[in-house]
């Protein structure tokens, strides 16, 4: 679950000196995830881990809340169709385009 976490366009956020401070809430959200896996886990850890979500962006109410936003893959189409050209990925699973071009910053709006 970790791995995966780290692989989603908000890992790359939390990869950033702005948001290394959120590490720990970020493990905490994994191993709570890991506990709800489990039969026996009560309701009250399946409310940690919503608000775990939240704080880490992982949900639509956290990625607002941080002003994240996910851009959609627009090159997926061409890695796929030509995975031997410039730009496609290395056969590790990785996306080519940078993530910092998959997550971008919403918008402030004008009050």
């Amino acid at each position: 679950m970790w791995d995966l976490a780290w692989r989603t366009p908000q890992g790359w956020a939390w990869s950033q000196p702005s948001e290394q401070w959120r590490h720990l809430t970020i493990g905490l959200w994994v191993r709570t995830f890991v506990r709800c896996e489990a039969e026996s886990a009560p309701a009250s850890i399946l409310a940690q881990l919503h608000r775990f979500a939240d704080q880490v962006g992982m949900t639509t109410a956290g990625l607002a809340e941080m002003g994240w936003q996910i851009a959609a893959d627009e090159t997926a189409a061409r890695r796929v169709a030509s995975p031997t050209t410039e730009g496609a990925t290395s056969g590790t699973g990785t996306h080519s385009r940078p993530r910092e071009r998959r997550l971008r910053t919403a918008p402030e709006e004008a009050s």
